[in-house]
């Protein structure tokens, strides 16, 4: 069963502010949307605010419930995904600390189009979308932190769609590679099988391939990730124009090997 406990709304005065101020400035610590709200927007939000706890595998909601409630992270991961008409996920993004699940309630209308799992044990704040709803009309600089979000979130599920149909399998594993990369280090945060179900592939494929990457020297393995060691050979498995077999040992052109 899901817990949930209200903040504290019941204590003196002068307590009272201290935990909405101590609230307030985690919650800007920890979120760019939370950050733009002025003091006065974040003293009606939080008592609107309740805590969420969701065990791995604990679903937030499924494809087709009411856009009822909207959730920031404190703590944990949430996968977004579809499934597929033969039965297999696809994962549309992976939300983690600080992040925002369930905006996109603005443009679903009546109902979810898609589906909201806890990877990890995890710790949310949430809010009505009728009070969210209202709080967007009523502050222009979080309406247009949510719509700069929701921009980023489609472009990001236009780019895994656009990778299945038109993308070989290995160049949709070293896309993700991509952009997972953050100075050269690359630290998945996912299974081989929650990659395989962001690229629309198997685990063993996943797998198989990494194991190649490592072979031809585009990446090297680490105990949480991976180094990115080869930046022009992964861009170009990521484009399509080395070719990775996962049934095959890889051999690559010199060329595309240099940096």
């Amino acid at each position: 069963m899901t817990a949930e406990a209200a903040f504290p709304r019941t204590a003196p005065a002068r307590g009272h502010r201290a935990i909405q101020r101590s609230i307030a400035w985690y919650l800007r610590q920890l979120s760019k949307i939370m950050n733009v709200l002025s003091d006065e927007e974040m003293e009606r939000l939080i008592p609107l605010l309740s805590e969420r706890r969701f065990r791995p595998k604990q679903t937030l909601f499924t494809a087709g419930d009411p856009p009822e409630r909207v959730y920031l992270l404190l703590k944990g991961r949430v996968k977004i995904y579809q499934v597929a008409e033969n039965g297999k996920e696809i994962i549309l993004d992976v939300v983690g600390k600080g992040g925002v699940v369930g905006d996109m309630a603005i443009v679903e209308h009546d109902e979810r189009i898609a589906c909201a799992q806890a990877i990890d044990e995890t710790v949310a704040v949430s809010i009505s979308w009728e009070d969210f709803s209202h709080l967007l009309q009523q502050s222009p600089r979080l309406g247009f932190a949510m719509a700069e979000l929701m921009a980023k979130r489609l472009v990001g599920m236009q780019r895994t769609f656009m990778n299945l149909v038109s993308k070989p399998v290995s160049a949709r594993l070293a896309d993700t590679l991509e952009t997972r990369n953050d100075d050269g280090r690359i630290q998945l945060g996912l299974t081989h099988q929650e990659l395989a179900q962001t690229i629309g592939t198997s685990r063993e494929t996943v797998t198989a391939l990494l194991s190649r990457f490592v072979t031809l020297g585009a990446i090297v393995p680490l105990d949480d990730g991976y180094t990115v060691a080869n930046e022009a050979l992964l861009a170009a498995i990521a484009r399509g124009d080395v070719q990775v077999s996962p049934r095959h040992p890889a051999a690559v052109e010199p060329s595309a090997a240099v940096v």
